[in-house]
């Protein structure tokens, strides 16, 4: 082993990698072909000294030919090419790490309940790490109903809201709602709203009282 973990170094490896493969697959390190599989590794784009390096290095040692297969049919079937599959897993490889019913999860519930692009799913490939009750159903809810009131910005990521802490999230979709304002009925059919902002954020929330009274019906129908 001593000797395998002096030829991690002098490939590149960082100690810091070498000891994550001690904690995790200490197998990895004894096994006879470890040359010719880190080679093989950093043929496929990754770095030895990145932290990524050690993950594709897990997923292709770890996972099964076959279990390798499921995973890669299961994208696949959701109308993901071979070539945009290995793109995600070099952005990010813990992917394949994901079991194929996981995978399936969050492209059933990304295309068939929100009717979002795969593509924009596969490109931010951390998302399949998040739980779906925790994480990814309670934020889709919210960009969602950002999307229904035409409050989101037309540069704004469908990605970040999943991506950001808690504590960004609140901060940014949450945090920043209007404290007073006023409506301007300049002609038929238009508004002009303005607004006192409080808190920092993209977005302005329409569950404090002020703003769902602005956008109530009542209100609505008052102006036009």
């Amino acid at each position: 082993m001593k000797l395998n973990v002096k030829f991690l170094l002098d490939f590149g490896v960082t100690s810091s990698s070498i000891y994550r493969l001690l904690i995790t697959r200490p197998s990895i390190i004894c096994s006879t072909d470890l040359k010719k599989v880190l080679e093989e590794i950093k043929e496929l784009g990754f770095g030895p000294s990145s932290y990524k390096f050690v993950t594709a290095l897990l997923a292709k040692r770890v996972i099964a030919k076959s279990q390798w297969d499921a995973k890669i049919d299961a994208l696949k079937s959701w109308g993901c090419s071979e070539d945009q599959i290995f793109n995600a897993f070099k952005k990010q490889p813990n992917i394949m790490l994901r079991s194929a019913d996981k995978l399936n999860v969050v492209m059933h519930f990304w295309i068939k309940q929100l009717g979002w692009d795969p593509l924009l799913l596969l490109s931010a490939p951390d998302l399949f790490g998040f739980s779906i009750e925790k994480r990814l159903i309670p934020r889709a809810s919210v960009v969602q109903y950002i999307l229904s009131k035409g409050l989101m910005k037309k540069d704004a990521s469908l990605i970040t809201p999943f991506c950001l802490t808690d504590e960004l999230f609140l901060q940014r979709f949450s945090f920043c709602y209007p404290l007073s304002g006023d409506a301007v009925l300049r002609k038929s059919f238009s508004v002009e709203y303005k607004f006192e902002e409080k808190g920092s954020g993209d977005f302005l929330m329409l569950a404090y009282p002020l703003h769902l009274q602005l956008f109530s019906k009542k209100v609505l129908m008052l102006l036009f």
